[in-house]
């Protein structure tokens, strides 16, 4: 497998205020290609009537017009635009083009793509490029689709921080910026991803989910995201049960609660991507049908829950009664604290893969003390202070507790904001865990109010769906769904029916739409 022909690394930049005039366009008038969603370009290209060399060509040309967003590591143009051609060649010969042919499409920069560097948001990964493509990203290319290129993303080695994660900032690679506002952050940690299809330069892509990297930015950036059920509980009690999507591919090597997850700019596109990587198909779902858990009254007064947020979920819950949905209050704040204390009885069964073993198999020449150079590594875990027993009992509780909330309550989801805030402002330097954020006039720690409500779903293992469902002060706001593990292609045609009521988002201010 080839090396990319061309490789584009952003330096890290100064965070000066980007100021966008008001007649700046990313060149979107409404019959360019770069809105067509991932199924429309793909039928388009399947009728003729679009060629996928110029649907990638007019990609190209948008995406580098707009580098200050950063939200690419590395694009192989030559590559992108051959493999394009061929789609069109094949199509002129007469065979039948498969279901994503000509479409491209993002990988995070967390993820192997054949060809293409795996960097993890750590500079001493350049040198490692993968021969093969982790299994979900293969199943796109097995179907026709053509890798755009590689998203940036923290470093997810560990090297980090949360802080950075949350907001997608690379000590490599500098911010990466919020095409509905800049001086905002786009999210983490597949935030690259999350600008990037927003921004229209892709209308989908692969991110990574460990406690939110897929959803948390596509809330932030107003785009559909999937979490994909991991089982978490399950792979920690040893049932047997397996995760619903490979975890090959991802790099460092991954623990309980990471999968691949389908990112784009409806909830349909993510359904259509993931018929393609699972084979199940999305059913049809009558909201009238549906019975709905949302947060009491109480949870609203939360200090964390910014008002703006509570307006646009107030606005959506009236949209969905309206629609026929029943809605049914529920004690989501016990929900997401019993979520978040599995923490303890997860690490006693989880043991970390060995990053070190991975790094001789994979990448030899490169070393652990290469990846941390004048950093402080990781620090050992520390020792579970409960027995098996102890751990057992907790993880077992919690989800019989989970799964007798939606028994008792007879729902099928609980909705709640993704996030309770709207994107905070990038910091002057380096994203550090202490800065403050304004939230209903006061002022408290980021980093504990933007993960509120994202880390309880991935320590249960269940399916986590982000629905664009509005703006406060032009920024994006997420309805979040989640549902029982296992239950992820209701939760997708939930979704699509949640999205029908709501209405699509506007686009980004750069885009002039």
């Amino acid at each position: 497998m080839r090396k990319p022909s061309r490789r584009t690394i952003l330096k890290a930049t100064a965070c000066a205020p980007i100021v966008i005039s008001a007649t700046s366009s990313l060149g979107a008038a409404k019959d360019d290609p770069i809105n067509l969603t991932t199924k429309a370009a793909a039928e388009r290209i399947q009728k003729g009537e679009m060629k996928a060399e110029d649907y990638a060509a007019r990609l190209l040309a948008h995406s580098d017009k707009h580098k200050e967003l950063n939200a690419w590591v590395v694009v192989d143009r030559t590559r992108v635009l051959e493999e394009a051609r061929a789609v069109d060649q094949a199509r002129a010969r007469g065979e039948k083009l498969k279901a994503l042919s000509g479409v491209p499409f993002a990988v995070k920069d967390q993820i192997d793509a054949a060809g293409y560097p795996t960097t993890a948001g750590n500079g001493a990964l350049r040198k490692y490029v993968p021969k093969r493509s982790a299994p979900v990203v293969q199943r796109l290319v097995d179907a026709g689709g053509i890798v755009f290129g590689k998203t940036t993303c923290p470093d997810m080695t560990g090297g980090g921080h949360l802080m950075m994660s949350a907001t997608s900032h690379s000590r490599v690679l500098g911010k990466v910026r919020n095409p509905y506002n800049p001086n905002h952050g786009p999210g983490g940690s597949s935030g690259g991803n999350g600008v990037a299809i927003a921004a229209r330069m892709v209308p989908c892509g692969i991110g990574e989910d460990t406690g939110g990297s897929v959803r948390f930015p596509a809330a932030f950036c107003g785009i559909a995201g999937l979490r994909p059920s991991t089982y978490t509980i399950d792979l920690a009690l040893g049932t047997g049960k397996a995760k619903r999507y490979s975890d090959e591919g991802i790099v460092p090597p991954p623990g309980f609660r990471e999968t691949f997850g389908p990112m784009a700019r409806t909830v349909a596109d993510c359904a259509f991507l993931d018929e393609l990587v699972t084979g199940e198909r999305t059913p049809q779902v009558n909201l009238r049908d549906a019975k709905l858990g949302i947060p009491n009254a109480k949870y609203w007064g939360n200090d964390f829950v910014d008002q703006g947020v509570a307006t646009i979920m107030r606005e959506s819950f009236a949209k969905l009664r309206a629609a026929g949905a029943t809605l049914v209050e529920i004690d989501f704040e016990s929900l997401r604290i019993a979520g978040d204390a599995l923490t303890p009885a997860l690490s006693h069964f989880e043991k970390p893969g060995d990053f070190s073993a991975w790094l001789k198999v994979n990448a030899p020449g490169i070393t652990l003390e290469d990846i941390y150079a004048g950093r402080t590594p990781p620090g050992p875990r520390a020792p579970s202070k409960l027995s098996d027993a102890e751990a057992r009992a907790t993880l077992t509780a919690t989800l019989q507790g989970y799964e007798a909330l939606f028994k008792t309550n007879g729902i099928v989801a609980v909705l709640s904001p993704t996030m309770t805030v709207p994107s905070p402002p990038l910091a002057a330097g380096v994203e550090s865990m202490d800065q403050k954020v304004m939230v209903n006039g006061k002022p408290l720690t980021e980093v504990e109010v933007i993960v509120k409500n994202i880390f309880w779903g991935p320590r249960l293992g269940v399916p986590g769906l982000n629905v664009p469902a509005g703006l406060a002060r032009g920024l994006p706001v997420g309805l979040a769904l989640e549902g029982l593990p296992g239950s992820d292609i209701r939760i997708l045609g939930l979704g699509i029916a949640v999205e029908n009521v709501l209405g699509p988002l506007p686009g980004p201010a750069l885009l002039g739409a």
